[in-house]
């Protein structure tokens, strides 16, 4: 089995890391947003195809509240629109 889990650099992300060790019959792959840029469709769409994953773990997240009240269209972005591309 074959599982993508993004955001592989956050807090979540880095909690699945650790755990994956207990799972060896699963093939993790983690990605962080240098790696794969969930904002670009056809980018993730690739990537997904290339790879043929049985399932996504998305644990990329924009998740200074702070900050995203600064920054509302990055934050969009990453906690709206990305997951989008992923589905």
């Amino acid at each position: 089995m074959k599982v993508l889990v993004t955001g592989a650099g956050g807090q979540l992300g880095q909690c699945f890391k650790k755990q994956a060790r207990n799972f060896r019959d699963i093939n993790f792959t983690f990605t962080t947003s240098r790696e794969l840029d969930l904002s670009q469709f056809g980018v993730v769409g690739v990537f997904m195809r290339q790879n043929k994953f049985d399932y996504c773990i998305n644990c990329a997240a924009y998740t200074n509240v702070e900050q995203a009240e600064k920054e509302q269209e990055m934050a969009y972005l990453v906690n709206a629109e990305s997951v989008r591309n992923l589905a």
